[in-house]
């Protein structure tokens, strides 16, 4: 989908690759009140996903992170590109709602160029509570993992507890996992951890590890589900 939106005075003409945008925006602004938020969304892409979180978040005190590698990487998408079980293969859509395919008729993997990344920048430059890490999500933990240095009004903190994560990068149960247990140690009570086009993994097993950490299911729709930490 392509949107035209308003944020802070300014138009910004954004695609989106997924949907249920508006549960995205409800679960942010449904977050426990705090101080601060430090918020991150993996997988930004054009970068729809990032303004709905940052505008929900707009009269409050936060800090939002992109994590992206774009650089036209070609990585396993889903758990099941080919179900040989149901003979079906996975083919996917392009931001104009049309099957990519290569020549030969065989589905074409989406890759995210660096002019995505750039167009994605253009448009989101004067946003000044964001940074846009372009790092595979295994580079941003292995950078992060002590904590995110945050410099705002003449002071470094460093930050190492998530409020709201959005799990938009590879839909394969092993990466989700990966990413899960990163993110659940650095979470605290209220946290919330969106996960989009949850029908292309085991989304079941990430919810039942999820438990461990005090995570409960909270609101589902028919590609998203959101978890709360709640104890």
């Amino acid at each position: 989908i392509t949107i035209l939106a308003y944020f802070g005075g300014d138009i910004f003409k954004m695609r989106g690759d997924s949907v249920e945008y508006k549960l995205l925006e409800s679960w942010v602004k449904g977050l426990r009140p705090q101080q601060f938020y430090l918020t991150v969304e993996v997988g930004v892409r054009e970068g729809y996903g990032t303004l709905i979180i940052t505008d929900a978040l707009k009269d409050k005190n936060y800090f939002h992170v992109g994590i992206d590698p774009y650089g036209d990487l070609l990585y396993k998408h889903i758990d099941k590109q080919i179900d040989r079980e149901n003979g079906t293969i996975a083919y996917w859509k392009d931001f104009e709602g049309n099957w990519m395919v290569n020549p030969d008729g065989t589905p074409k993997v989406p890759t995210y160029p660096n002019s995505m990344k750039q167009t994605f920048l253009s448009e989101f430059k004067n946003h000044e509570n964001f940074i846009l890490y372009q790092l595979e999500d295994t580079e941003y933990f292995n950078a992060f993992g002590a904590g995110l240095p945050i410099y705002q009004n003449g002071q470094k903190k460093l930050v190492n507890v998530y409020d709201f994560v959005h799990f938009d990068g590879p839909h394969t149960t092993e990466k989700v996992l990966e990413e899960v247990m990163f993110f659940a140690p650095r979470s605290r009570v209220g946290t919330r951890f969106v996960f989009d086009d949850i029908k292309t993994y085991e989304m079941s097993k990430i919810a039942y590890i999820l438990e461990h950490f005090g995570f409960k299911t909270s609101e589902m729709g028919d590609d998203k589900c959101m978890l709360e930490r709640t104890e």
